[in-house]
C-alpha cells in the first residue's frame, strides 16, 4: 500500500478490494514500483503520475492527438494538494524506500 497525502494506491487488485473493507479509507488507484521509479495510475490503471528516480512527484498527461507522456511538477488530482513541500518529500522519500529505490542526484 501507497500513501501520499492521505490518499491510498494499491499495489494489485486484491489489495484494492480488501480497501473497500478495512477502515481508513478506500484506494484512489494503483502504483506499479519498477527499478528506478514509480508509476501512480487511477482506478481504471491510466498512468496519472510518476515518482522518478530523482525523488520528484510529477504529473503525467496524454494529448489526443500524441501517445508519449509529459510529465511536470504539478497537483494530481486523486493525490491532491500537500499542505507543505516537506511534507511531500518525506512521503516521497518513505515511498522509495519502502519499495526498494535508491533516489539519484
Amino acid at each position: 500500500m501507497l500513501i501520499l497525502n492521505g490518499n491510498k494506491f494499491a499495489l494489485n487488485d486484491e489489495e484494492y478490494t480488501n480497501s473497500l473493507f478495512l477502515s481508513g479509507g478506500t484506494c484512489v488507484g494503483y502504483y506499479k514500483p519498477l527499478k528506478a521509479s514509480i508509476t501512480i495510475l487511477d482506478h481504471n490503471k491510466d498512468k496519472i503520475g510518476v515518482i522518478n528516480k530523482y525523488g520528484v512527484l510529477c504529473k503525467a498527461t496524454k494529448q489526443d492527438f500524441d501517445t508519449k507522456y509529459h510529465y511536470s511538477y504539478g497537483d494530481i488530482k486523486q493525490v491532491g494538494e500537500y499542505a507543505s513541500y516537506s511534507q511531500e518529500v518525506e512521503e516521497v522519500e518513505q515511498a522509495m524506500h519502502d519499495n526498494n529505490i535508491v533516489k539519484q542526484y
